[in-house]
C-alpha cells in the first residue's frame, strides 16, 4: 500500500471535511439566492412586458370592435409615434396575410407568446416577446416589446453570479485549507506527545493553549488521564514493594514453620503454620476485595440503605472490645439516614474505621462514632497520624509503625477509601486534638 503523502494529511481532516461540506452549502444557498434575485428582477422585467402586452392588446382589440380594422390601424399609429424609445412593435395583418399597419413583418401570426429576433433598420437585432391574437373578421394582431433591456439586465445578473460564486469558491477552499493545517498541525502535535508517553516517557504532557477550544479541553483531559495514570503506576510500583516486604516475613515464618514440622511433627507448631497461612490468606482476600471495590462493578447491585442502622450495629459489635480497653465507646447517630449503595460494603467501610479508633485510641479514652445527613464522622484520642502521613495511609500496606511489630496489614483505610469513592463520598482525616478525627461526607440526594 502506498504512503499517503504527509504533505496533503491537511485534506483528510474532519474539519477540511467539514469546512467543504460548509463551501457546498454555501454554494447551494448562493445559487438560491441568485434564483430568487434572478426571478425578482430579471424575471420581473418579463412579466412586466408580457403585463404591457396584454395591456395593449385589449385596448387595440376594444378599438377594433368599435371602429372595426380602420379604427386599430390608427390607434397603432397613434402608439408608434407616442413610442419615442422604439421598445413597442405592431402588426395588423389582412386576412390574406398582408401587413395593414405596423412595424413587425415576417412574423407568425398564429395564436400564442413567443420570443424572436427582429432586424432593426441598422442592420442590428433585437430581442421582441411577442403576443399574437386572430381577429373576428379575419387576419391578426401581433403586439410585442423590446426585450433588449431585461437580457442585460440577466447578463449583469449572470456575470455577477459567476463573480460572486468563484469568490465564495476561493474563499471556502482557502479557508478549509488554512483551518485543515491548522487541525493536522495540533493533531499531529497530540499524537508526537502521546507517542512520547507511550515510548516510555509517563512525564510527557500535552500542550494546552489559552484559547478553551476543544482541542485544548480535550489535551487537558488527556493530561488529567495520563496523570491518573501515573499516578496509578506509581502506586502500582509501591503496592508491588510493600507486597514484597510485607509478605515476605510470614512467608519465611510459614517455611521455617514447615520446615520445623517436616523434621520433628508437632501439633503447635503444625498450628502456627496453619495460622501464618491464614493470615495471608486475609492478606490476598482484601487485596481482591479492594480490587473488586476499584472496580466499580458493584454499583449495578446498589439499593436504598439505612446508614443509621448499620452504623448501630457496628456499635453494638465493636462496643465490648472497647470496653475490654477501657475505653467508652460514644455514638450520635440521626435515625433514618438514607443512601443508595451496597450494605456490605458500607458495613465493612464503618467497621474498618471503628475498629482502627478501638485499636489505636488510648486506652482508657473515648471513641466517638456519629452520624448525620451530611457525613459520618469517626474520632478517638490516641496518638493520632502526623499531618504529612495522612494521605499516605490509604495506600496499601502503608503503616505508621515501618518496624510492622504491631499487628495488622495497612490495608484497612486503602479498603474504606475505596468503598467511600465507589460511593461518591469523600473521606478526610483530622485532628481531633488529641487523636484522630477521620470525616466521610455523605453524597447529596439526587
Amino acid at each position: 500500500m502506498a504512503e499517503r503523502n504527509p504533505r496533503w494529511a491537511f485534506a483528510r481532516t474532519t474539519a477540511f471535511r467539514v469546512t467543504l461540506l460548509h463551501l457546498v452549502l454555501t454554494l447551494a444557498g448562493t445559487a438560491l439566492v441568485g434564483g430568487v434575485a434572478w426571478w425578482v428582477t430579471a424575471g420581473f422585467a418579463m412579466r412586466q412586458a408580457a403585463q404591457e402586452i396584454e395591456r395593449g392588446m385589449g385596448v387595440l382589440l376594444q378599438s377594433g370592435a368599435l371602429s372595426g380594422a380602420r379604427g386599430v390601424a390608427l390607434s397603432i399609429e397613434a402608439r408608434l409615434a407616442a413610442d419615442r424609445n422604439g421598445q413597442e412593435y405592431y402588426l395588423l395583418a389582412a386576412p390574406d396575410g398582408q401587413r395593414l399597419a405596423g412595424n413587425l413583418s415576417g412574423v407568425s401570426s398564429e395564436r400564442g407568446w413567443r420570443e424572436g429576433a427582429i432586424r432593426l433598420p441598422d442592420g442590428g437585432e433585437t430581442p421582441v416577446l411577442m403576443y399574437a391574437q386572430p381577429l373576428p373578421g379575419g387576419g391578426a394582431l401581433v403586439v410585442g416589446r423590446d426585450l433588449s433591456a431585461a437580457r442585460a439586465l440577466e447578463q449583469r445578473l449572470l456575470a455577477s453570479a459567476v463573480w460572486v460564486g468563484g469568490a465564495v469558491l476561493l474563499l471556502g477552499l482557502a479557508g478549509g485549507l488554512l483551518l485543515g493545517r491548522s487541525v493536522a498541525r495540533r493533531a499531529a502535535a497530540m499524537e508526537a506527545s502521546l507517542a512520547s508517553v507511550q515510548g516510555g516517557d509517563l512525564d510527557h504532557r500535552l500542550v494546552v493553549g489559552r484559547g478553551g477550544d476543544e482541542f485544548d479541553r480535550l489535551a487537558a483531559r488527556i493530561n488529567a488521564t495520563l496523570d491518573r495514570l501515573q499516578t496509578l503506576m506509581s502506586a502500582l510500583r509501591e503496592v508491588t514493594d510493600d507486597i514484597a516486604h510485607d509478605l515476605r516475613t510470614p512467608l519465611t515464618r510459614l517455611r521455617q514453620r514447615l520446615d520445623e514440622a517436616a523434621r520433628a511433627p508437632d501439633p503447635a507448631t503444625i498450628a502456627a503454620a496453619q495460622a501464618e497461612a491464614d493470615r495471608l490468606l486475609e492478606i490476598f482476600a482484601a487485596l481482591l476485595r479492594i480490587a473488586q471495590v476499584e472496580s466499580g462493578t458493584q454499583r449495578a447491585g446498589f439499593a436504598p440503605v439505612d446508614l443509621s442502622a448499620i452504623a448501630e450495629s457496628v456499635a453494638e459489635v465493636y462496643a465490648p472490645a472497647a470496653e475490654e480497653r477501657g475505653q467508652t465507646l460514644a455514638t450520635a447517630i440521626a435515625p433514618g439516614v438514607m443512601l443508595t449503595g451496597d450494605p456490605a460494603l458500607l458495613t465493612q467501610m464503618l467497621a474498618n474505621l471503628v475498629e482502627n479508633a478501638v485499636r489505636h485510641g488510648r486506652s482508657g479514652g473515648r471513641i466517638g462514632l456519629a452520624i448525620t445527613s451530611d457525613e459520618v464522622v469517626v474520632s478517638d484520642d490516641g496518638p493520632g497520624i502526623p499531618e504529612a502521613e495522612r494521605e499516605k495511609v490509604f495506600r496499601r500496606f502503608h503503616r505508621l509503625d515501618a518496624s510492622r511489630s504491631t499487628p495488622g496489614s495497612g490495608l484497612g483505610l486503602a479498603l474504606v477509601r475505596a468503598v467511600a469513592e465507589l460511593h461518591g463520598m469523600e473521606i478526610t482525616l483530622g485532628d481531633a486534638a488529641p487523636g484522630l478525627r477521620v470525616r466521610v461526607a455523605l453524597p447529596r440526594a439526587a
